[in-house]
């Protein structure tokens, strides 16, 4: 139980916070302002939440108090739990069961799920009503966006959050009125010694002068070794990837500044993007273990003949014949066809940069 000393002139007052009846009425609060959730207190650079879904319904796991997600496609799970109930520490296994079932679940559906809360009285937004995810998640980052120089990138945050999903990283958060030190410490354990990102938030309320006041801290410690879920760097991905292709990302990223080539970083790896016209480009995403080309179905469901050329377009296939692992990767039926390291030499995929950046040199510079 927390207080505040409110100072007026030479008095002091005592206020000591005020508890929860309900687990609601946490729920409702930090529904509407997610920002009282202390991420800063994880990593500064973490972006502002969006609540996706309450009472988020899982097919026989019940449902997840919050669902939540930042524009980096970060998925948050929320769970609450009052000191007043009976054996806090089940919340532990409860929304790691919750996790283990949003787990795999594909971008389409998670999407339909988000668009039915948006549409219901249970979003207390009424903006969004109607809204996919993505146009959810543009409109929060246009909102929260903190440089007028960031661009969000739909590609690559549908991309980012079905690969999340698939793979199962998600960010959880216990947040509770009070935490006991049996839970304090299994969560720890978790965080430290797996690859969960688990944390703990303890929250006071507080009334002054007929105003409500929240405190809320990060309860649990953080591994100084933790490599929590989010955005990497490109050293991160570098330390990340087989040695003997280090050097040919060092190579691109010497290259791409002629070029005004960029990266846009997600939880694992990188898209790659070229700027034609007033659009983006995307040739390639890199992860630790393989890549992702670009194929034919790319350019039909991405990018129009304005933008790039038949002519463009061919000379871009013709060119990628020449690199044998990848020889096929044009007429591929997926939009972007994978290709693990092990099926490539580093020469190959060097020989890939330097296709991209001389057809881009000859069409577009």
């Amino acid at each position: 139980m927390g207080f505040l000393v409110k100072i007026n002139d030479d008095k002091t007052e005592i206020i000591k916070s005020k508890s929860f009846r309900k687990e609601e009425d946490l729920q409702e609060i930090v529904k509407k302002f997610p920002e009282i959730i202390p991420l800063e207190e994880i990593n500064e650079d973490f972006d502002p939440l969006l609540v996706i879904g309450r009472e988020f319904s899982l097919m026989g796991a019940g449902s997840i108090d919050l669902l939540a997600i930042d524009t980096s496609g970060l998925i948050t799970i929320i769970e609450f739990k009052l000191e007043i109930n009976a054996d806090i520490r089940k919340v532990v296994a409860q929304v790691i069961e919750y996790a283990a079932n949003l787990w795999e679940m594909s971008y389409y559906d998670l999407d339909e799920k988000v668009r039915d809360y948006f549409n219901s009285n249970r979003c207390s937004i009424n903006t969004l009503k109607n809204k996919t995810l993505v146009q959810a998640v543009k409109w929060h980052f246009d909102k929260t966006k903190k440089e007028e120089t960031e661009d969000f990138l739909t590609e690559d945050f549908i991309t980012t959050v079905s690969n999340n999903l698939q793979k199962g990283e998600f960010r959880l958060i216990i947040f509770c009125d009070n935490v006991d030190d049996r839970t304090k410490r299994t969560v720890e354990y978790l965080n430290s010694l797996s690859n969960l990102d688990i944390y703990c938030v303890s929250t006071d309320a507080f009334e002054v002068e007929g105003k409500q006041l929240f405190k809320s801290s990060l309860i649990t410690k953080i591994s100084k070794k933790k490599k929590y879920a989010g955005k990497i760097t490109f050293e991160d991905f570098m330390n990340s990837v087989l040695q003997v292709f280090q050097e040919v990302y060092k190579y691109l990223d010497e290259n791409i500044k002629e070029v005004n080539g960029f990266y846009s970083f997600g939880t694992k790896g990188f898209a790659f993007y070229l700027p034609i016209k007033d659009k983006k480009f995307r040739p390639f995403c890199a992860f630790p273990d393989y890549i992702e080309l670009i194929s034919e179905k790319h350019f039909t469901k991405y990018v129009d003949k304005e933008t790039v050329s038949d002519a463009a377009r061919k000379d871009y296939e013709d060119r990628i014949k020449n690199i044998a692992p990848f020889k096929g990767s044009f007429k591929d039926s997926r939009v972007y066809p994978s290709y693990k390291y092990e099926r490539m030499k580093p020469d190959d995929l060097k020989r890939y940069f330097d296709l991209v950046i001389d057809w881009y040199k000859k069409w577009f510079s």
